[in-house]
């Protein structure tokens, strides 16, 4: 066992008070949902478009320049839901914030690209390196923010909108009642009497627990098991040992949170999507057959994977750049992208697991 130095021991203490503050603000925004998660989701997202600005360094691109950046990173992100306003003539649903769908706008990203060509052509200190990354790390910024929102809203939108729309009889507490894809969430919280607040926010809930123990535990067995580096040139203080014992505690933690809820309160995750029991939605849209568990077991193992991918992955931009950290918000975490680099690679993932399931798995879609 690894002995700690008193900067690991201080470093622990500083993270452990910083994760409480989150969790102090996170908890209650997604539990509530609505405009106080849009709201909180709009905070991180304009302090994620500066901390990809700034990243090269805080006198690389003028004021104008980055003005351009913060409008198409947040247009990215948000602008799915003018796209449901207009298309559906509403932005919330019951109060809730509808959102049954991941959306980037094409031509948003080619105008985008364009931009930023034109102004490498026309400016000599903004090279095609500086196009690249401002292009490929505000799209993926952008993905993850907006696949963040649809984790909390889809579960508390109108449901499944694109795949088979006939009635079918489903047995809710023991009751028959008649359903169909697009109301099977609301008829199923009725159903059983559950708050559609708490039971939409556990979605987003599942992969932040799977993520932040996947953290945690790797942090953990990291520090005191750690000997053998993944990779020294990206990430020099993550070891196999701490990825496997991140691993095995994000699996432990995401699926034992699940199955306490579906069997102990009759609560899963996403009703008739992921969830543990056989599903009546899944056999209806010919997914599986209606067996539904090894959908959840996936993501809760493909969680703490993609989410080291995440991590890498905004880590080689930091060594690229030579910095640390992408902000200092969260003291010992760093800054946004630094705490939620994971979550966002995680929230692309999920999102279009569950999307693509609850549409038949339709690859069109």
């Amino acid at each position: 066992m690894n002995k700690l130095s008193l900067s690991s021991k201080k470093s622990f203490v500083i993270r452990t008070i910083t994760g409480a503050f989150l969790l102090a603000v996170i908890i209650p925004c997604s539990l509530y949902g609505d405009w106080p998660f849009f709201i909180m989701s709009m905070i991180l997202s304009v302090a994620g478009c500066y901390e990809i600005i700034h990243a090269p360094g805080n006198h690389r691109y003028p004021i104008w320049l980055q003005i351009i950046i913060y409008l198409f990173i947040l247009s990215f992100i948000y602008w799915v839901f003018i796209k449901n306003s207009i298309q559906y003539q509403k932005l919330v649903i019951s109060k809730d914030i509808y959102l049954n769908d991941i959306f980037v706008s094409i031509l948003g990203i080619i105008l985008y690209a364009l931009i930023l060509f034109m102004v490498a052509i026309f400016t000599s200190k903004f090279q095609l390196s500086d196009v690249t990354y401002l292009f490929t790390v505000g799209i993926v910024f952008s993905l993850g923010m907006q696949g963040i929102l649809f984790l909390r809203f889809f579960p508390s939108s109108e449901g499944i909108l694109k795949a088979n729309q006939e009635a079918f009889v489903v047995n809710f507490n023991n009751i028959s009642v008649e359903t169909m894809p697009a109301t099977y969430f609301e008829d199923y919280y009725a159903a059983y009497g559950l708050n559609r607040d708490f039971c939409s926010s556990l979605l987003v809930a599942f992969t932040l627990i799977g993520t932040f123990m996947s953290d945690i535990g790797a942090y953990l067995f990291g520090m005191f098991f750690g000997r053998h580096h993944m990779s020294p040139r990206i990430s020099p203080h993550k070891t196999w040992e701490g990825f496997i014992g991140g691993m095995l505690v994000s699996i432990l933690c995401s699926l034992g949170f699940a199955a306490i809820l579906e069997y102990c309160f009759n609560i899963p995750i996403v009703p008739g999507l992921v969830q543990f029991r056989n599903s009546p939605l899944l056999d209806h849209i010919n997914v599986l057959n209606g067996t539904a568990w090894p959908f959840i077991v996936i993501i809760a193992i493909f969680i703490p994977i993609v989410g080291n991918i995440g991590g890498f992955l905004y880590s080689l931009i930091k060594r690229n750049f030579g910095i640390k950290d992408y902000g200092k918000i969260f003291p010992g975490h760093g800054g946004v992208i630094d705490r939620f680099d994971s979550t966002m690679i995680n929230a692309i993932m999920i999102s279009i697991l569950v999307l693509l399931t609850a549409n038949g798995w339709n690859l069109t879609v």
